[in-house]
């Protein structure tokens, strides 16, 4: 059994849309391919749904939707989404009906009193039976014969003689009627998304605010949504054009550019970082049209069928949160822990952009080696929590270093580090101890076995415990 939806659109097009910017598609049987206003956008959204999509007449949009029924936990969750997705386009004004076959249900949506939605085929010949007789199409031309003999309804007509209905109107009649009540099957042109996604929106008035550039670039996300649904793919990049004014005062255009670090295909994963993103930008003129391209896409990796979570979704949620963060801080603020194997700790523990797709591999001369004389066997101290970026040489009171005037008391130690002897200016002698001031907080010191000029004391403060 199938089950359709059909979107009748009003034939006043939604302000600022323009139905010439996706591939065409034609219609079926009886029908020339005609495009209701805001169509094409339309269609493909829609495609986050079903991949059976089709226009039909001049006013309305046909879903097949029987296959993402489970999808989508049910018919009326399914019917709430495409409404939520209507509106993020503008469209706040399209019926819907829903029936077992496709005329009933642009029937229902475009003919009825009020919008009819049937999950089955029981209640199916008692709906229609209400409707007037010239609801079909086909039956405009023969109103008022039908009006004469007294013939008001679906029902009434579909009682009269089949051949004698056939040879006083036309084959097309009875034709329409066998497929709304479902006795034959009626066949469709699926719209097809283009092979590129390059969607513009053309502005009819200037706009000098982001969050209003954030409204038309969610119209522009959700039809690449449907258009990534559609391919069974996913981008993790994308491309927000804002164009400026023309003629004498032309400038080119404002690049936003939307890079996450996991491919994505649903709408809130792409408008979460690019409304973070546009909250920091400053236009340099006012825009008058917006164009969303998708750099690539990449085959999606199929869903988890298994009885229990798949293990990648909380590496999701994760990516999903350093995405946000990075488009409101920067890229440059967010870091992620990149240890080195080496004996340093300002070497061991390096941090760098979440971005970076890959650490650099430390040269020869920065691997860590063996030292010509082992270190003694010592116990590891204690590493602290807070690693200065890069140690601070320390005062003398006597025999004790000092830290913000605070003498320092060594309560473990030394730990022995030695490292670098092959190079030339990288050969490092130092002993690490844990000392406590007078409040006691603890700090990390170290001492060079070597100084390496006459005035200093050779202690230095490399960090804080917690």
């Amino acid at each position: 059994m199938s089950l359709w939806i059909s979107l009748y659109l009003p034939s006043c097009p939604p302000a600022g849309i323009s139905p010439d910017t996706a591939c065409p598609a034609a219609h079926a049987d009886h029908m020339p391919a005609l495009q209701p206003a805001g169509a094409p956008e339309a269609a493909l959204a829609l495609l986050q749904y079903t991949p059976n999509v089709a226009f039909f007449d001049e006013d309305s949009i046909l879903l097949e939707v029987q296959a993402s029924l489970s999808l989508f936990k049910g018919a009326r969750n399914l019917c709430r989404l495409i409404r939520d997705s209507l509106r993020k386009l503008g469209i706040g004004h399209a019926r819907l009906g829903m029936a077992p076959t496709a005329l009933a249900a642009w029937l229902f949506a475009s003919r009825a009193a009020g919008p009819i939605r049937l999950f089955g085929t029981r209640r199916l010949p008692r709906q229609l039976d209400l409707l007037p007789a010239f609801s079909l199409p086909s039956v405009q031309p023969y109103r008022d014969w039908l009006e004469g003999i007294g013939c008001r309804s679906l029902g009434q007509l579909r009682r009269l003689p089949r051949k004698g209905l056939q040879q006083r109107s036309s084959p097309e009649v009875v034709r329409e009627l066998d497929f709304a009540y479902g006795a034959a099957e009626q066949h469709f042109t699926w719209f097809q998304p283009p092979s590129r996604f390059a969607q513009r929106h053309e502005l009819i008035e200037r706009l000098e605010h982001t969050h209003a550039i954030l409204a038309v670039a969610k119209r522009l996300i959700e039809q690449l949504c449907g258009w990534l649904q559609a391919r069974q793919e996913a981008g993790s990049e994308l491309t927000l054009l804002l164009h400026h004014e023309k003629g004498r005062h032309a400038r080119p255009p404002s690049n936003v550019t939307l890079r996450l670090s996991e491919d994505a295909w649903r709408p809130e994963d792409f408008t979460h970082v690019l409304a973070e993103q546009l909250h920091t930008l400053s236009l340099p003129a006012a825009v008058i049209a917006v164009e969303l391209i998708a750099e690539s896409s990449r085959p999606r990796t199929p869903a988890n069928a298994g009885l229990f979570p798949e293990p990648g979704q909380w590496q999701r949620q994760e990516s999903r949160l350093l995405d946000l963060l990075q488009a409101r801080l920067g890229p440059e603020r967010v870091r992620q822990p990149a240890p080195s194997a080496h004996y340093m700790p300002e070497q061991a523990n390096l941090w760098r952009s979440v971005q970076a797709a890959t650490s650099p591999r430390p040269s020869h001369a920065e691997q860590a080696q063996p030292s010509e004389l082992p270190p003694p066997r010592l116990a590891v101290q204690a590493r602290p929590f807070w690693l200065l970026p890069s140690p601070q040489a320390l005062a003398m009171k006597g025999d004790r270093p000092v830290h913000q005037g605070r003498p320092l008391r060594l309560v473990h130690g030394p730990e022995r580090l030695e490292t670098g002897w092959w190079s030339l200016h990288g050969h490092e002698k130092r002993d690490y101890f844990i000392a406590q001031d007078a409040q006691g907080a603890r700090y990390w010191l170290y001492r060079l076995r070597e100084p390496r000029a006459a005035q200093e004391t050779g202690w230095f403060l490399h960090g804080f415990f917690a």
